[in-house]
């Protein structure tokens, strides 16, 4: 009998590290890569949000939900949709799918929030709060309103664009160095004109090659291209996911207050050492 308990009981262990493996292996890091969206979620977008709060709610935070949905979603739970938006992202904490549509949705009520003493005030304590999940999208809404309607504190808030392309063939970035202020807001788009897929990661200062490394061990595997090839390590700042040959994709990115060479790269497997540029940081 204790064979059998002792059989049963390893057999047991197996299968839960196994399937620990198989979910790890799989599943992309959700700090830095949105989660895949839900198996059911044909039945989240047939449902109407004014008659059941409990699938709205789920609108919010589900990755593969249209915005216009998102935003229906929002004006069904209550008076301030500013509040429920802020509501929602720090639920999911910067992790779940539906976090960057969120902060979208948001900067798209700047004019409305900028209007509510509720909204404005919260706004206010979450763009001057760097560990809140809200840091970056908070900052992003109130450089949405004038000049007249920011808070006092704030009053200076930008977003400064900055456009990267590809040089087809040569698997490089066609900018290879960023100059940005401590505490600036970038707005960092990529139009890939190569005829193979990039990516972009910022990462703190010598940290490229430990990055590029963990990468390249991925290979070109589903569970690589499951989490976009992108190591989740704490060295890794900020993504902008895997951009298909011919099309744009962009990252809100609020450069650290740390001065300092930080990097950008592309982690397809074996193609960090070519495709990589500074972002330096300075008053």
């Amino acid at each position: 009998m204790k064979d059998r308990e002792r059989y049963l009981a390893m057999m047991t262990c197996f299968i839960l590290i196994g399937a620990i493996a198989t979910v790890l292996a799989g599943s992309p890091p959700a700090r830095l890569i949105p989660p895949a969206p839900p198996e059911d979620l044909s039945a989240v977008l047939a449902a109407d949000p004014s008659k059941d709060a409990a699938m709205a709610k789920r609108m919010l935070i589900e990755n593969g939900v249209p915005a216009d949905l998102r935003m229906r979603a929002v004006k069904t739970l209550g008076a301030s949709p500013v509040l429920i938006l802020l509501d929602a992202i720090a639920q999911c904490g910067g992790t779940c799918g539906a976090t960057r549509d969120l902060a979208d949705v948001l900067v798209s009520l700047a004019a409305e929030a900028a209007k509510d003493p509720a909204a404005l005030e919260r706004l206010t304590k979450c763009a001057q709060t760097p560990e809140d999940p809200a840091y970056t999208a908070a900052l992003r809404t109130i450089a949405a309103m004038t000049t007249e309607q920011r808070p006092v504190a704030l009053k200076g808030v930008t977003v400064r664009k900055i456009a990267i392309g590809t040089i087809p063939g040569a698997m490089q970035y066609d900018i290879k160095e960023i100059k940005a202020k401590p505490g600036e807001i970038l707005e960092i788009t990529l139009k890939n004109t190569d005829t193979m897929q990039h990516n972009l990661l910022i990462m703190m200062p010598g940290k490229m090659s430990e990055v590029g490394v963990a990468a390249d061990k991925m290979g070109d595997t589903p569970e690589g291209k499951a989490c976009q090839f992108v190591p989740d390590m704490p060295s890794v700042l900020a993504v902008m996911g895997l951009i298909d040959p011919g099309k744009s994709g962009s990252l809100f990115y609020v450069v650290p207050q740390k001065p300092g060479t930080y990097q950008y790269v592309c982690t397809f497997p074996g193609h960090w050492r070519m495709m990589n540029g500074k972002l330096k940081v300075a008053p």
